[in-house]
């Protein structure tokens, strides 16, 4: 049996249900790393790195949302007067709107595989 890193391990966290693992940090996929918790995983033929994160359980959070287990809130269609490119693959609900890495909450627009910044919300994003 594993050894879990810190405190008790949460099934649930931000509405999310996490990915329990018998391992290190109790979390699918993520791993101690120095003093923060690092979280990488395989999908789709490749290998994904969400980041590094303060806590575990942040950790386990951004997997969780990687991987489809966050609902995003409500997609809007238009903003500012502009159609919004909207997207049922992508876990902010629009096309090149990612959540930015380190679990901050925030949101990373890019066009074309250019970086065009990091915004408070992912409509905001979207408008980018």
């Amino acid at each position: 049996a594993g050894t879990v890193v810190g405190a008790s391990v949460a099934a649930e966290a931000e509405g999310l249900q996490l990915h329990l693992a018998d391992n290190e940090t109790g979390y699918l996929n993520v791993i101690k790393s120095g003093h923060r918790f690092q979280v990488m995983y395989r999908a789709g033929g490749g290998q994904h790195y969400l980041g590094r994160f303060d806590t575990a359980i942040d950790g386990a959070v951004a997997y969780a949302r990687a991987v489809g287990e966050y609902k995003p809130p409500a997609v809007v269609a238009e903003a500012e007067g502009l159609t919004l490119h909207l997207s049922s693959t992508n876990s902010s609900g629009y096309r090149g709107v990612c959540p930015a890495s380190g679990g901050s909450g925030r949101f990373e627009a890019k066009y074309k595989k250019k970086f065009l910044g990091t915004f408070a919300t992912a409509v905001e994003a979207a408008v980018g």
